[in-house]
Formats: structure tokens, C-alpha cells, sequence
């Protein structure tokens, strides 16, 4: 079932999952037919690409946190969090990012979208 609780709840397990560095664990979320659009305006990922996504954007390590509060409606969560992102390369990328999720009646993740630009990122030397 569907309730605020479930939306904050997996809003939850999504970032602890990234902060564990646990992608199968951010798969969870996500209905079988799930699109995540990272950020807005480049090409969906379906399927094995969204894993593949999280391995890539993910694979130096990351820290998220929420900078405010979930916002939640009906079917959907809007919530604004940071990632400090490790690169390979030694730098730090700092990225504030708005994440709505939207939900289909068994409570996964049927789309994602990230909203942020280059105006929201920052990058720094470790």
C-alpha cells in the first residue's frame, strides 16, 4: 500500500543504500519497468542500465544527504539532498540535486528524475 510513511521510508533506503555504496540495495527501490532520468534532459535509462548508472556515478564513493524536507503528495516525493562524490581522479564533486520520485500502485520507484545544472555542482581537490 501507498502512504506517506512508504514514500519517506524509501526515500530513506535510497540514500542509506547510496551511502553504503550498496547499488543492488538502490535496485530495490525500483519497479521492474522503472526510468531513472539523471539528470533531466539526458536519455532515460531502463533495465540494466540504471545499475549500471549507480555503478558508474557511484564507484569512487559517495556520501548524500537530505538538505530539507521530503516532500510528498499522492504518488509522488520530491526531496533535495547533496552528494559529495569521490572521483577517481582525487577530486570532490559536490552536487546539490532535487529528486522526485514517482510511485506505481505497489509502492516501487516507476521514475526518477534528478533536477540540477551546472549552477548546483562544485568541484574541489581532496
Amino acid at each position: 500500500m501507498l502512504t506517506p510513511e512508504h514514500i519517506k521510508h524509501t526515500v530513506d533506503q535510497y540514500l542509506a543504500a547510496i551511502n553504503a555504496g550498496d547499488m543492488p540495495a538502490v535496485m530495490m527501490i525500483y519497479a521492474d519497468d522503472a526510468e531513472v532520468e539523471d539528470p533531466v534532459g539526458t536519455e532515460p535509462k531502463r533495465g540494466d542500465d540504471i545499475l549500471e548508472f549507480y555503478i558508474n556515478a557511484f564507484s569512487g564513493g559517495a556520501k548524500v544527504e537530505l538538505t530539507g524536507p521530503v516532500r510528498i503528495s499522492e504518488k509522488a516525493a520530491a526531496f533535495p539532498f547533496r552528494a559529495e562524490i569521490n572521483r577517481p581522479d582525487g577530486q570532490i564533486l559536490t552536487v546539490d540535486v532535487i529528486d522526485i520520485f514517482e510511485f506505481d500502485p505497489a509502492g516501487k520507484v516507476k521514475k526518477m528524475t534528478a533536477h540540477f545544472g551546472p549552477g548546483n555542482v562544485t568541484v574541489r581537490t581532496a
